[in-house]
């Protein structure tokens, strides 16, 4: 899940013509066969119904998003990364706390400007969604990112027409083809390995348990936010719940979260809350707001209120095999 604040959302979605295609392939789309294969510079990939010709090896890289900083961590590359955004979004996986501090921040809250992302040089900006690339909020679009020399890459899932339709599997794309085209294609296979793995380990245990019927919510500056559909609604399925909310619903017809009022959530009588967090106070508001709202539920009288960190929502990131994890962990406790 993105952590800007759902109503500016909500607006830019209101104004964006949905356009572009929401796969991602480097050179082709057997991405999976080459994973293990060297990268051949120039190569030509597509990103969001686009095509990107790189040069050569991206050697200054600018990550916009948290989880975005963690994957690139997770391929060894922690001295390509020139500069980060919006990491005071989410907690960081306190096996990379360390590095995160030690890399440059553009903006803990919001994408950095046009004038000071261009500034940092960078030959390759690698974004969540198609937001941070929005020239009427001030930020550096793609075609200027091109003309200063860098390549911008959507995660898969963040992709706007691949948005409300995105999954956990959409992550592996993006592992497979950062690998490729940044030349850590060796550890981007082992990764997946070991994700693919840590995933499995996560539904296998909840194999055959009936579904908990739970509301997939956010909660930010006094608004509860629905969320119907995108990867979040994939984490919360493979982590062994059921969506209060259904993706047809007309509030979800142009994006894949809308504000609803306390009654509609009511209605719908969750046995658990699933929202994600991005701090410890965050958390704290969220079941503050959750309890005091909707005591008469199974969820609060069952004390099912399940906190996810932020980061893990996020498309393009292998933190979402630890959100499927801590969904499974909430609703279907272990012993």
């Amino acid at each position: 899940m993105t952590l800007r604040p759902y109503a500016t959302a909500l607006a830019l979605t209101a104004l964006t013509t949905l356009a572009g295609c929401g796969t991602v392939s480097a050179g082709s789309d057997t991405a999976s066969a080459e994973a293990t294969t060297q990268s051949q510079y120039p190569m030509t990939i597509t990103n969001c119904g686009r095509q990107y010709t790189i040069a050569k090896e991206p050697q200054r890289i600018v990550s916009l998003y948290p989880g975005q900083t963690e994957i690139l961590l997770r391929l060894g590359l922690k001295d390509r990364i020139v500069a980060q955004a919006q990491e005071g979004r989410s907690k960081p996986d306190p096996e990379l706390a360390k590095d995160f501090t030690s890399i440059r921040s553009l903006g803990a809250k919001t994408p950095p400007s046009k004038e000071i992302l261009v500034a940092q040089q960078p030959d390759f900006v690698y974004s969540g969604s198609e937001y941070e690339f929005n020239t009427e909020q001030g930020f550096a679009g793609k075609d200027e990112l091109v003309k200063a020399g860098a390549t911008p890459y959507v995660a898969t899932a963040g992709c706007r027409e691949r948005r409300s339709a995105g999954t956990v599997e959409d992550a592996f794309t993006d592992l497979r083809t950062l690998g490729k085209v940044l030349g850590h294609a060796t550890q981007a296979a082992e990764l997946e390995k070991q994700a693919r793995a840590d995933l499995s380990a996560a539904t296998e245990r909840i194999a055959g348990r009936p579904p908990v019927k739970a509301a997939q919510v956010f909660f930010e500056g006094g608004k509860l936010y629905a969320i119907g559909a995108a990867i979040e609604v994939d984490m919360l399925r493979l982590g062994g719940g059921q969506n209060v909310f259904a993706a047809t619903e007309q509030r979800f017809a142009d994006f894949y979260a809308a504000e609803v009022n306390a009654e509609v959530v009511l209605e719908r009588n969750p046995e658990a809350f699933v929202f994600a967090v991005q701090d410890d106070a965050h958390q704290q508001q969220t079941v503050d707001y959750l309890t005091r709202t909707f005591a008469s539920t199974p969820a609060v009288r069952d004390r099912r209120l399940v906190g996810v960190r932020n980061t893990t929502f996020a498309p393009g990131t292998l933190a979402s095999i630890e959100g499927v994890a801590a969904i499974a962990d909430g609703l279907h406790p272990k012993g």
